[in-house]
């Protein structure tokens, strides 16, 4: 069962004043110059399903020029089961309810309404820092298991603490081997979960870039700096740690560890972050995102909504015929453009158009 979104509602949200977007069930086009409030539509509908922004962490952004609270409410049904998720920012703070009952965090949001995120910044997956391609992994793990979700954090906070205490010069003692040993524990049980997650995710890529371009066979692994695969154990981070304790101390920092993970991706059994045309690197990351949907209807059983911000514009022909052939079916599909000569007449004509401009009273920027 999957839920479907019905409609947003904005109040005093970024740009918008006011305004109520009503959503296809299959797929939705928003459609409007630049600077037309787009993007902050898909901010919104990402704040309320995964319960973060890829635009800031700063909540008064959030807010309306001039006002002091802003609202976004999403409403979506499922056979007679309603949900209704309302994000409320106010004073540098927001908080969310679902049903109406006020959820203790923001991070319980993981959990509520799975989503996939697609914008220009993750066709750069491939060629930029392990950091970006670690997230990737790590976000969808986060939505499809609060476990997950919950090491993940765990971890982050143990690795500050370590690094913490290594930039003090009385760092060393009984006190840092307990947060290096509880750096073991936790980072092991995460690696595991990553493992676990990458064995679903592995075949689902492999599969989608054959459809988007089957001449170049991809291949993907998950690489560490501490231990060889099938040695990735608490016995081998704890050995490699040891070793590199000159090395954190003169660096104030963790220098070795789950935090340094990648993925490697290769075509035809060359390093794709080296060798590969932009083009390819591209078709890489559009797999990713297509993947993701694939996974998270696995084992969430449950439909994601896919989220698409002016990437239209970003991929070649083929490329966005090999998108718009998945939009809509795998996943109810929300896309921003401001172009629709980008979309076949078929797609459109099965398509909820919106027209952003005129739904929205006192739009400033997007």
């Amino acid at each position: 069962m999957s839920f479907l979104v019905e409609s947003l509602h904005l109040e005093s949200f970024r740009s918008y004043r006011r305004a109520l977007i009503p959503f296809g069930q299959s797929l939705t086009v928003l459609a409007g110059p630049n600077a037309s409030g787009k993007t902050n539509a898909i901010e919104a509908l990402q704040l309320l399903t995964q319960g973060g922004s890829f635009r800031t962490t700063n909540w008064r952004d959030l807010i309306r020029w001039g006002d002091t609270h802003a609202r976004a409410t999403l409403l979506a049904r499922d056979q007679g089961r309603q949900r209704e998720v309302c994000l409320d920012a106010e004073d540098g703070r927001r908080r969310y309810r679902v049903n109406g009952k006020t959820l203790r965090s923001s991070e319980a949001m993981g959990g509520v309404l799975p989503c996939v995120l697609f914008t220009p910044a993750d066709l750069r997956l491939v060629h930029e820092s392990a950091s970006r391609r670690r997230d990737a992994l790590d976000d969808l793990g986060a939505q499809i298991s609060g476990a997950y979700r919950r090491l993940r954090q765990e971890y982050r906070k143990i690795v500050t603490q370590r690094n913490r205490l290594l930039k003090d010069e009385h760092w060393s003692g009984p006190v840092f081997e307990a947060w290096t040993e509880r750096l073991v524990e936790v980072g092991v049980a995460l690696v595991q979960r990553r493992l676990s997650l990458f064995a679903q995710l592995r075949p689902a890529l492999i599969a989608s870039y054959r459809r988007i371009d089957p001449e170049c066979e991809l291949e993907v692994a998950y690489v560490t700096d501490w231990a060889e695969e099938g040695s990735r154990d608490a016995e081998a981070l704890t050995r490699t740690l040891v070793a590199a304790t000159e090395a954190d101390q003169a660096r104030h920092t963790t220098t070795v560890g789950p935090h340094h993970d990648d993925l490697l991706f290769t075509l035809a059994g060359q390093a794709a972050r080296s060798f590969a045309s932009q083009g390819q690197q591209r078709s890489i990351a559009l797999a990713w995102k297509i993947a993701e949907i694939d996974v998270i209807t696995t084992l969430r059983g449950t439909r994601p909504l896919l989220l698409l911000d002016d990437v239209m514009s970003e991929l070649d022909e083929r490329r966005r015929t090999a998108l718009t052939e998945y939009v809509g079916t795998a996943a109810q599909t929300v896309i921003t453009t401001a172009n629709v000569d980008y979309f076949r007449p078929d797609l459109l004509e099965r398509a909820t158009l919106v027209d952003v401009t005129e739904l929205a009273e006192g739009v400033q920027d997007d």
